[in-house]
């Protein structure tokens, strides 16, 4: 089945508010998360801002749930408090990446560091895949059947993620997606993609 991620946590077009976590997580709808370290802690945001809220109230509301989260790592120096965090509020449906690929599995278990990929030719050794296509076009049946061959699980961004386009754009991009056998789409309209997979189209 297609896991569905909310991009930036965006609900009611306001990004990173901790809200966002008992809705999506009553919907079964995954969350994708910026964190930066402020003067008060890791917060969640995708800039640099003065009063982010702080990582540890998501923690707290996503607590005693299986909420899958993918925490995108904007600072190294997050990383220790993240996990003190994840392990403080028990929290195990959460996998983290960074789009410089930076080693974190000094820090974190391996299993949940995800690559980052922009391009076929990128590093695809970890179990997790976190994709894209903003460097150039590389999505092909035979490139998503080897991946899903080595038991990896691949991530798409949604068009309007990367991109500006039209409901029609994003719409034929989705079923581009679902066709080529991807395991989760992150986009900014994550009930649209739930009935676009349930009914097969938005019309």
């Amino acid at each position: 089945m297609l896991e569905i991620f909310v991009h930036r946590g965006l609900l009611n077009d306001v990004e990173s508010s901790v809200k966002a976590i008992p809705y999506y997580k009553k919907l079964g709808i995954g969350i994708e998360l910026d964190l930066r370290m402020g003067k008060d802690g890791v917060y969640v945001s995708h800039d640099v801002i003065d009063n982010g809220e702080l990582f540890e109230d998501f923690c707290k509301s996503c607590y005693n749930s299986n909420l899958r989260i993918a925490l995108h790592v904007k600072e190294i120096q997050v990383i220790e408090e993240v996990v003190r965090l994840l392990k403080k509020y028990s929290l195990e449906n959460y996998f983290l990446f960074n789009t410089e690929n930076h080693d974190l599995t000094k820090m974190v278990n391996g299993d949940k560091v995800a690559s980052y990929i922009t391009k076929n030719q990128d590093r695809m050794e970890r179990e997790i895949l976190w994709c894209d296509e903003i460097s150039e076009k590389w999505y092909g049946q035979e490139i998503f059947s080897e991946i899903h061959n080595d038991s990896k699980i691949l991530y798409g961004m949604s068009l309007e993620v990367v991109k500006t386009c039209n409901k029609s754009e994003i719409l034929k991009e989705w079923r581009r997606l679902i066709d080529l056998g991807v395991d989760g789409i992150c986009t900014k309209y994550p009930e649209k993609l739930m009935r676009f997979v349930k009914e097969g189209d938005l019309n």
